[in-house]
């Protein structure tokens, strides 16, 4: 991906913690930016609806959690992933 912009976001740290909270539209359904986890290069999406049971270490279903994507927002070399085509920011694009 070749757009400034998000390539300046994706190695602003402060910019990157600031999308916490932000909701988007991922391939198709609604999810909340929960964590950016800097050490994988990942961006962890929590669904509103849709919650799925987690299973105990037993293997029984115990809670509901919301579903999860995580998403890597950067590869090897510091570039935006093509992950960034399939989100959509609900609040409007990226200043």
């Amino acid at each position: 991906m070749s757009d400034p912009a998000l390539q300046g976001l994706v190695q602003d740290r402060e910019a990157m913690c600031a999308l916490v909270g932000r909701r988007v539209r991922y391939l198709g359904e609604v999810y909340e930016i929960s964590d950016i986890v800097f050490v994988e290069d990942m961006m962890i999406l929590s669904a509103d609806s849709g919650t799925e049971m987690q299973e105990d270490s037993y293997g029984r279903a115990h809670r509901r959690v919301p579903r999860v994507q995580n998403l890597r927002f950067r590869d090897a070399h510091g570039n935006p992933t093509q992950a960034w085509e399939d989100v959509s920011f609900l609040d409007g694009p990226l200043a």
